[in-house]
């Protein structure tokens, strides 16, 4: 037997000793060399399952049950956990102290909970690079969730039911790579709200109430490689609003309101803009965006809005004089 088989064999047996191969009723366990994922998804649980818990419990998944509070008493029984999972559950609020001594904790999810506010310092007390706010009833975002030097890179607040971009908690968040800001109510993107964000790659602001943005609104996100803004109410974009995107990949602004694009405002480096669904009124206005669909290669194939002569035809299709310009 070689000297991992013989580690697996030493494993088992310790932890077979200490009862650490038990498991609660309505959960599943999985034991790892060095890993033990415990996943109950049970919709009848209505208590945090501490009986039979491992206390080596390193990724933990309460999905879908009938779950409403969780303390940092409970939790602290297992402080090797690195993933708490809590999706679909019934929380309406949590503790301030509830990560403490979760000091390997980096991911923790709470999405389709009903949390509407959150204590000052809330995940203060682990090293967390993910955090899942997704589906919840939050109104506004404090500044105060996380420490000033978090360790952050991804940040999901998507699909509640705030009105401005809560600017104060990402000025905290200097590494964060991924902000997922997508179904809420946002309406206006302001020149400062993203600037703190220097290495962010993926934003995600599609299903909003934004009408405009900014010229400098992501002047300081030049690590962008994609940028969602696709199911919102632009009718306009400044010239220079993707400049210096020089990383951008793909840009969604489907599903907008825009009727044209001033020249220059797509980077000549964007391999995918995608722009169908939008009004586009097809004259000479619309010269730039003609060009420039012609002159790539991956493109999405947006269509004439107006006028009703050209309606539904295929912008890169048409012809100069059925734009009405010189030849």
């Amino acid at each position: 037997m070689d000297s991992r088989g013989l580690l697996a064999l030493t494993l088992i047996f310790w932890y077979g000793c200490h009862g650490a191969l038990s498991c609660p009723v309505r959960c599943t366990c999985h034991f790892g060399i060095q890993s033990v994922e415990a996943v109950c998804p049970d919709a009848a649980l209505s208590r945090y399952p501490s009986d039979g818990l491992p206390g080596n419990t390193t990724s933990l998944t309460i999905q879908f049950t009938n779950l409403s509070s969780v303390s940092a008493h409970e939790l602290g029984a297992t402080t090797l956990l690195q993933e708490l999972h809590l999706p679909g559950n019934r929380l309406s609020s949590l503790q301030a102290d509830l990560l403490t001594g979760l000091h390997h904790l980096h991911t923790i999810d709470l999405t389709g909970n009903q949390l509407q506010e959150l204590p000052a310092r809330v995940f203060y007390h682990a090293p967390l690079l993910n955090l899942v706010l997704k589906d919840n009833w939050l109104t506004s975002v404090n500044a105060d969730w996380l420490p000033a030097n978090s360790s952050l890179t991804w940040l999901d607040l998507s699909g509640n039911k705030l009105r401005k971009i809560p600017s104060a908690l990402l000025q905290k968040l200097s590494r964060l790579e991924t902000l997922d800001l997508s179904q809420n109510l946002l309406e206006v993107l302001l020149a400062e709200s993203l600037h703190s964000l220097h290495a962010l790659e993926r934003l995600h602001l599609d299903d909003n109430r934004l009408h405009s943005l900014d010229a400098k609104a992501f002047s300081h996100n030049t690590n962008l490689t994609h940028l969602f803004l696709q199911k919102n109410k632009l009718s306009s974009l400044s010239a220079t609003v993707f400049h210096g995107l020089d990383r951008l990949q793909y840009l969604d602004l489907s599903e907008n309101h825009l009727t044209f694009l001033t020249p220059g405002t797509l980077g000549l480096g964007i391999s995918w803009v995608e722009l169908t669904f939008n009004p586009w009124h097809c004259d000479a206005k619309i010269e730039y965006l003609w060009k420039r669909l012609n002159n790539m290669e991956v493109q999405s194939e947006p269509r004439c809005a107006s006028p009703e002569a050209l309606k539904d035809k295929a912008i890169a299709a048409l012809m100069r004089k059925e734009l009405g310009l010189a030849d």
